[in-house]
């Protein structure tokens, strides 16, 4: 590879002696001459040079005023510039940013030993600033991919919590198993619409997943308000408990408000229903009180889930319950029966159960409300935050 010199300089004799003193180095150089500094910065764009020799006194375009235009140039600006000169203050050469000098007049090896040492040191200097280059490139692409590794993060988090609670998430995730826990007193929910076929015999695949979204998105919100775990929709059944995977005592006071308030919710729903003349969606809710045993079933496809007597009892007082109404059992009831208007069945047929107590719960007791049978007011906030 040859280097190509642009060497300016008015003066004929001090070419000639520039150019012969590179004789013997032609198999590594190709010489360009410039008579002055505006013809050796036509020449400098149009061709880019690896050095350049210049004279400091030239017509047109002096060696300083050159410089600083092939300085201010994109394509020269790095471009390593040796002053030939016989001046010995050389600080405005090297502020308008020259690299080296020469003083006249030219010894021919110490210009050749400065000629090699400038482009020995501007070809490692340019080979750094191409390793940085691709450094810095690298370290965007490697922030870039951390970017986005941390943002499918994010979205296998979401997604997680979409189908898990925070504390078995975060277990999984830390652990990579969930142990399955006992609860001994967890109040299970369940919902479930009365002559659900009936209604979907007269509505459009696209409306009967419309309407269950409305209903199961509301009752989302409700259970979230009252601290109520999510389980799961089983076609149109909606199940939830309260009291775990955190454990609390007031678990059975929490979800009754939440049955009452989505049967509050129902009730609304209905009015708009039989406004604009479609068929309503009656629903039955029915809780019971007790012990549990909660965990993550399945490998590929995670599902937080609770399991006994209790899910099978509360599932009984659903189905035993009457639309817009919110059925208890006797355990239940134990816990609400003082500051919630309960009114009792007696004990009733539950299928594979026997008789079992069972109680309509209207709303809280008048002391107890805030103008509304499912609205608390402070003094039962107060009572329910010691349990």
């Amino acid at each position: 590879m040859k280097y190509n010199i642009l060497i300016a300089d008015d003066c004929r004799v001090t070419l000639g002696i520039i150019k012969h003193a590179f004789n013997s180095e032609r198999d590594k150089y190709n010489i360009i001459t410039a008579n002055n500094g505006r013809e050796a910065y036509e020449q400098a764009i149009e061709n880019v040079p690896d050095l350049i020799l210049m004279d400091w006194e030239m017509p047109e375009m002096d060696g300083i005023e050159t410089l600083k235009h092939l300085k201010s140039t994109d394509v020269t600006r790095d471009v390593p510039v040796i002053m030939v000169t016989s001046f010995k203050n050389l600080k405005e050469a090297f502020d308008a940013g020259a690299t080296d000098f020469i003083h006249k007049p030219i010894d021919k090896t110490e210009m050749l030993v400065r000629v090699k040492s400038t482009l020995s040191l501007f070809k490692l200097l340019q080979g750094i600033t191409r390793q940085s280059e691709q450094m810095e490139m690298q370290s965007q692409m490697l922030a870039e991919q951390k970017r986005s590794l941390q943002e499918e993060m994010r979205k296998s988090d979401q997604l997680l919590l979409n189908i898990l609670p925070y504390e078995i998430a975060e277990q999984l995730k830390n652990k990579g198993t969930v142990e399955p826990k006992k609860y001994s007193r967890v109040s299970v929910l369940f919902t479930d619409f009365k002559s659900f076929t009936k209604i979907s015999e007269q509505l459009s695949y696209e409306e009967i997943i419309k309407e269950l979204n409305v209903c199961f998105e509301a009752f989302d919100r409700i259970t979230t308000r009252h601290y109520i775990e999510k389980i799961k929709t089983i076609g149109d059944a909606y199940m939830c408990a309260g009291g775990l995977p955190i454990r609390n005592k007031s678990n059975p006071f929490d979800v009754t408000l939440a049955g009452l308030e989505i049967q509050a919710f129902m009730n609304d729903f209905n009015a708009r229903k039989r406004e604009a003349g479609e068929p309503e969606w009656l629903l039955r809710v029915g809780i019971h009180t007790g012990p549990v045993i909660a965990g993550v079933i399945g490998t590929r496809k995670f599902a937080y889930d609770i399991w006994g007597d209790t899910v099978n009892t509360a599932s009984r007082m659903e189905s035993t319950s009457e639309p817009g109404r919110v059925n208890v059992s006797g355990a239940t009831y134990k816990w609400i029966k003082d500051y919630f208007d309960c009114e009792y069945r007696g004990k009733v047929e539950a299928k594979n159960k026997g008789e079992i107590d069972m109680y309509f719960v209207n709303g809280l007791k008048p002391e107890f409300s805030n103008g509304s049978p499912i609205t608390p007011n402070e003094e039962f906030l107060e009572i329910l935050s010691t349990y």
